[in-house]
């Protein structure tokens, strides 16, 4: 089931533009950040970077979900023409850590767990060109908000 979500994803990424059209005005180029870690969300979830991808110098977040007290914030860029395969990857990572599809939101999905409490976990995965607002860019965005609060039943 989570296979079929990265599917789509991965077809999101490479064909649609971010759901956020509000995001800041991007600088000209973006360089890969030399991070200490190998990892985004860090923090909670620690997924590896994948091969073909980076972690730009500036994420140029979607306002929507730029609180970071509400989120743990996370991105990364790849090619357009490996998009799809790279974003894949990333799925995978999240279901070996018991991640699976949630619901689709406006602009993308997203990945949820359950924790002891019973309470679910949830990462929203917003894919998008990069940098924002040029369509058909040759780089693509996946951006990566996972709620810092659980989501638990009533």
């Amino acid at each position: 089931m989570l296979r079929n979500a990265l599917f789509a994803l991965a077809t999101l990424a490479l064909i649609t533009p971010a759901y956020a059209q509000d995001a800041e005005t991007p600088a000209p180029a973006a360089e890969p950040a030399q991070a200490a870690s190998e990892t985004i969300l860090s923090e909670s979830v620690r997924l590896d970077i994948v091969d073909g991808s980076l972690i730009p110098e500036e994420c140029h977040y979607p306002a929507t979900i730029s609180d970071t007290a509400r989120f743990e914030l996370a991105c990364v860029t790849m090619p357009r023409f490996a998009g799809g395969q790279v974003a894949m990857e990333y799925i995978g990572q999240l279901g070996e850590q018991g991640f699976q599809q949630g619901s689709y939101i406006t602009g993308g999905m997203t990945a949820v767990r359950a924790n002891e409490s019973n309470c679910q976990e949830v990462i929203n995965i917003f894919p998008g060109d990069y940098p924002p607002g040029t369509r058909g860019s040759d780089i693509v965005v996946i951006w990566f908000a996972r709620e810092r609060a659980p989501r638990c039943p009533a």
